[in-house]
């Protein structure tokens, strides 16, 4: 007997929904800025309390003995030029209200005036971007510099930071042993010429704020670390010798020679002379 089979049925599957979309090669994704990193060379060699380096013109041999700095408006800038405020967390002890101390020293060494716990990453955020810039005052806020460290929130409180009311906070520290000034070479920039207010302890304005703004291209947020030379701060600056009637090193006066090559090269003001492009800070 003949039996004739009927074709199996053939079974197709179609995929309900629109097709799955294949990311773009091309295509950015970036995480948001969560951290920004410093640190601090001598030329090539990584600095370090308890080191000795060769540093100024002409060269003398320097033993760090502080540095720390305070940075404030800190900023990401996009490829197509945008400006994104770098929002500081507040940590309550080295970042608040917009200002972080960057401290690099750990109290080794010759480092006696200064703490052992460090400072070099500052935290906060930033939404994702294709960030690749970074710009950043070396400074406090006006707002902010005239008031009573005393009484001041972290990191405001540093009395080691502090001048006084009228002339505020030491935006700048850096201090160290040379062989011509053994007991010590001392950087510290702030605000000079500043004028009393109307009202007790208030200032009305300073004629050399001394606040370095610094922009650095050539920035990656996730790979970055902005670098301070010493080096290159000390470059031209005989550091073993002072002006007569003046602090050793340089306290931002106007009038103290000592401090013409440093300013410069922070890119800062100095006297007569118009401030130029800063050499001391670099994206590594």
């Amino acid at each position: 007997m003949n039996r004739v089979f009927a074709p199996l049925p053939v079974l197709f599957l179609f995929a309900c929904g629109a097709p799955s979309a294949t990311p773009d090669a091309g295509e950015h994704h970036h995480e948001p800025v969560t951290e920004l990193r410093f640190a601090a060379k001598v030329g090539t060699a990584d600095f370090a309390c308890g080191g000795t380096f060769t540093v100024g013109t002409p060269a003398t041999q320097y033993q760090p003995r502080d540095l720390r700095f305070y940075v404030s408006e800190l900023t990401l800038i996009t490829e197509d030029g945008a400006s994104v405020p770098f929002e500081l967390t507040n940590d309550g002890v080295f970042q608040n209200a917009g200002v972080a101390l960057v401290d690099l020293e750990n109290a080794t060494g010759a480092c006696t005036t200064g703490t052992p716990q460090t400072h070099p990453t500052l935290t906060g955020t930033a939404p994702g971007g294709h960030y690749t810039a970074v710009e950043f005052t070396v400074g406090v806020p006006f707002a902010q510099n005239h008031q009573d460290a005393a009484s001041a929130a972290a990191p405001l409180d540093s009395t080691a930071m502090f001048w006084n009311w009228l002339g505020g906070y030491k935006f700048l520290r850096i201090d160290g042993l040379t062989t011509g000034l053994p007991t010590g070479h001392n950087l510290h920039v702030g605000s000079t010429g500043c004028t009393a207010g109307a009202t007790p302890n208030s200032v009305a304005s300073c004629s050399a704020p001394n606040r370095a703004r610094i922009a650095l291209t050539g920035f990656d947020p996730e790979k970055s670390v902005i670098t301070l030379d010493l080096a290159a701060l000390f470059a031209g600056a005989n550091l073993d010798t002072n002006l007569e009637m003046t602090a050793p090193g340089c306290m931002s006066g106007a009038t103290d020679t000592d401090c013409a090559p440093f300013f410069a090269h922070l890119g800062l003001p100095f006297g007569a002379t118009a401030a130029g492009p800063q050499t001391v800070f670099s994206v590594q």
